[in-house]
């Protein structure tokens, strides 16, 4: 087994651990039984490492009924910093066993430092969702977002594997913070940032305080220091473009509102769609040359179709359950 393949299976293994704990201390909303079982069903690894962590926790209960090794109820709740008992303490017992397991298996990929147990997030179309990381981070997760995320004792470490997040960094200037998307790296010690996925372009906001961008892939050594109100565009051809930008504009996603001033339709139409099932084209696949104004629900489309029918920059030409087909101009009368 290559490194590689050693370290897809371990951050697998961290997730399947992941999955029970939360299992196991009954937190499970019906969208995370839901999220659950279709990560169970993706393959037969899945599964093999579920089971895998299923037996390590029946291991581990066998062991706990040897007095030699038992913990006293009192101190587990005085370590675990919680009130309550029962399942939960006992899913707690889990997550120190699994988190062990886990360091071990990827200490030799990680500068050997003992890293915690890592965590996986992810928002499904038209989901936006705001998570607390360990460390006291806040982050917004856009729709059809993926988030990974690890703590050593030298750095935090977050890796965007697609999707868009902002981030409200907590101070430590001991570790600093890492968002890893798509070979370029940024770095913050306490300050708020948006990254961003899109095709094949990286993109940063910065809201507030400093961040590094460096590109950690092509060995071409590119970086640059960013100041608030900038976005830095990286993009696939590898051009860096950096310009000066509305941060109140760019991020309104993470109100639930998508914000247009004098934007290109081609433009708001990707947003829009980003948000629903139901996806705006227009006939002959071409977005027609044509500027847009206005603030609108996420996954309102009816809403803005009904805006740019008003103002004649396009209409409604069909519609199914999974598409509106839209013509340049007003519809004839």
């Amino acid at each position: 087994m290559s490194g590689a393949d050693h370290v897809g299976r371990a951050a697998l293994r961290s997730e399947a651990a992941h999955w029970f704990n939360l299992h196991l201390a009954g937190d499970m909303t019906l969208d995370d039984e839901s999220r659950f079982h279709e990560w169970l069903g993706r393959s037969d690894l899945h599964r093999e490492l579920y089971r895998g962590v299923e037996r390590a926790w029946s291991i581990a209960g066998a062991a706990a009924d040897d007095p030699a090794l038992r913990v006293p109820r009192k101190d587990l709740s005085v370590a675990a910093g919680v009130a309550r008992r029962g399942w939960r303490a006992l899913a707690l017992a889990a997550s120190i066993i699994l988190l062990v397991a886990a360091g071990l298996a990827l200490a030799p990929y990680f500068r050997a430092e003992p890293a915690q147990l890592a965590q996986s997030f992810r928002t499904e179309l038209g989901q936006r969702s705001t998570i607390t990381l360990p460390d006291g981070t806040v982050v917004t997760l856009d729709s059809e977002t993926d988030l990974r995320f690890r703590q050593a004792p030298h750095e935090r470490l977050a890796e965007l594997i697609g999707g868009r997040a902002f981030f409200r960094v907590a101070h430590d200037k001991s570790r600093p913070f890492f968002v890893h998307a798509g070979g370029k790296s940024v770095r913050a010690v306490g300050t708020a940032f948006e990254v961003s996925i899109e095709g094949g372009d990286v993109v940063v906001v910065l809201a507030e305080g400093k961040v590094r961008v460096e590109e950690t892939t092509s060995g071409s050594g590119n970086s640059t220091d960013m100041v608030p109100g900038r976005q830095l565009t990286i993009g696939a051809d590898r051009n860096w473009t950096l310009r000066r930008v509305d941060v109140s504009k760019e991020t309104s996603w993470t109100e639930g509102r998508l914000v247009f001033m004098n934007d290109a339709l081609a433009e708001a139409v990707a947003e829009v769609n980003r948000y629903s099932s139901r996806k705006l084209t227009f006939a002959g696949g071409r977005v027609p040359d044509r500027k847009i104004v206005g603030v609108f629900k996420a996954g309102d489309v009816e809403g803005f179709v009904k805006a740019i029918e008003l103002n004649g920059i396009a209409h409604r030409v069909s519609a199914s359950g999974d598409a509106i087909i839209l013509s340049e101009g007003p519809a004839s009368s």
